[in-house]
């Protein structure tokens, strides 16, 4: 069960939420991380009891997302971006 949640929590994400975590992702902001995958988590869990372990669910779908090619090469341009900031 858990690792259906993990799979969907990292693999449902619109491109607009794969930006948005790339941006916070590059800015090393993970408090800015946690309302997306709140929002993404009501749309993917399985039990009610998995809300309990929602802090080991989100950690394992950054892990996964760390691994998508298109998440990189986005998480590659915000970190750009950032570096050419004055």
């Amino acid at each position: 069960m858990d690792r259906q949640t993990v799979d969907c929590l990292s693999r449902s994400l619109t491109r607009d939420e794969k930006f948005r975590l790339a941006h916070l992702t590059a800015g090393h902001d993970r408090e800015g991380m946690r309302p997306i995958y709140t929002d993404v988590l009501s749309r993917c869990i399985v039990r009610s009891d998995q809300w309990d372990r929602c802090p080991q669910l989100i950690m394992s779908a950054r892990q996964l997302l760390s691994q998508d090619a298109e998440f990189k090469q986005l998480v590659n341009a915000q970190t750009l971006q950032l570096a050419r900031r004055p």
